[in-house]
């Protein structure tokens, strides 16, 4: 697989892993999630089978070895195109996109690489698998899905059809319009994707069937450290509750202004009805010292694990962790409605010589409902959001903590986030 890794050196600094990407973070990190749920290998692992790059590449000077290229709206040149082993993005195009657009281009070229595996045979597609993830075992078989009689009909299809009869072919017009319409389909569910229908969808739109069923073992592959549990999530709601009665400062960062802040904080267990299990809940209220009106008042539960998103602060490069919080359900799910995504700012600290995960503040994001729909498969009215316009205080982002660390960082973080509401 050399051509895999045939860049000069001047182009190896620009490869990327676009789940780093604070576009991806903000707007796709959540859907992967949820496509991941029920699936073999975490569908996110498979960006690493093509080597990205971003960079100020000339695309139309390469465009005979491509066996895709994709424009973007904003521009009438071509913004990414794809070798049979490696995805090139223009940098000089790229940029000019807001973040959701670029999660959204991410997005896109995700797919258009699934899709032209179907070039590869068999065994091209597990080399390619090993060279990616060094030390995995590549099998190729039918993904899991008994319960879901239309996942097994697809998991039969897929059996007839291992064995591709393309070869580096380069994609025509229906073969877009198949990834397009995927893509559109992945948006529109969001966090409610089921990975069993995302297949269906797939299949029926002329994908790869073998990437559904890539199975990924690595031998001594290490935890997931973006997956927080145990004893640190403990400790961080330790430290939560520990906020009670506390002064901290209200950091409003569109309106960029401050405010004395006093905090209520209180930790209880209550049992599920029916059920004999214990949940712990942390409820947390926020008022300015010199106003009698409640800023924040949310429940949260502490649930048992918790996947975080890492980030590098702009100006002291030291890594911190955003840990988002469950709240409780929304009762009124209706178009804009309002509610709060909250999450808890974490850094590593050293302590006795010992490392422990510290509590630094929260951060509380306020969105508006957008789209409500009712899900018949399962029962119950789900809903879409976007980040609330800025009116108030009260539709303000704010970062409660006693110092303004990292606030540059999460200025820049905000931008495009689009806060999930909790239609749980």
């Amino acid at each position: 697989m050399a051509e895999r890794n045939k860049l000069s050196k001047d182009q190896q600094r620009y490869v990327i892993n676009p789940t780093e990407l604070a576009s991806y973070k903000n707007h796709l990190a959540a859907i992967f999630d949820s496509m991941s749920e029920d699936a073999l290998t975490p569908w996110s692992a498979l960006f690493k089978l093509k080597v990205w790059v971003l960079g100020p590449v000339d695309l139309k000077k390469e465009a005979s070895s491509s066996v895709a290229i994709t424009y973007s709206e904003v521009s009438t040149q071509p913004m990414a195109r794809q070798t049979q082993y490696q995805v090139w993005f223009d940098s000089r195009v790229f940029e000019k996109l807001n973040d959701k657009d670029k999660a959204e281009s991410i997005l896109e070229g995700f797919l258009t690489s699934l899709y032209t595996f179907k070039n590869l045979s068999n065994n091209e597609l597990c080399d390619l698998v090993k060279e990616a993830h060094p030390g995995s075992e590549c099998t190729l078989s039918i993904s899991k899905g008994a319960d879901d009689e239309k996942m097994v009909q697809k998991a039969k299809a897929v059996k007839r059809t291992l064995t591709p009869t393309v070869y580096r072919k380069a994609l025509v017009q229906e073969d877009y319009n198949n990834i397009r319409r995927v893509k559109a389909y992945i948006l529109q569910q969001g966090g409610n994707l089921r990975h069993a229908d995302l297949i269906v969808k797939m299949t029926e739109s002329g994908f790869d069937e073998r990437v559904f069923s890539l199975k990924m073992k690595t031998a001594g592959e290490a935890k997931d450290p973006s997956i927080m549990e145990g004893e640190a999530i403990e400790s961080l709601f330790a430290q939560a509750k520990a906020l009670d009665k506390t002064q901290a400062i209200c950091h409003y960062l569109q309106s960029a202004t401050q405010a004395g802040c006093e905090v209520a904080a209180q930790r209880t267990r209550e049992e599920v009805p029916g059920s004999g299990i214990q949940q712990v809940l942390l409820s947390l209220t926020v008022k300015e010292s010199e106003v009698k009106d409640v800023l924040l008042s949310e429940v949260v539960y502490q649930v048992p694990k918790i996947k975080v998103a890492k980030y590098s602060d702009l100006a002291t490069k030291e890594e911190f962790f955003l840990v988002p919080l469950t709240g409780v359900s929304m009762n009124e799910r209706v178009v804009g409605a309002s509610y709060r995504m909250n999450y808890l700012l974490a850094v590593k600290a050293v302590v006795n010589k010992t490392e422990v995960i510290k509590l630094e503040g929260v951060l509380s994001v306020p969105g508006i409902v957008t789209k409500v729909t009712q899900d018949e498969s399962k029962g119950k009215v789900l809903c879409e959001g976007a980040m609330a316009t800025l009116k108030d205080k009260s539709t303000d982002v704010v970062v409660i903590a006693k110092s303004d660390k990292y606030l540059g960082s999460l200025k820049e973080i905000m931008k495009g986030l689009s806060p999930i509401p909790p239609c749980w």
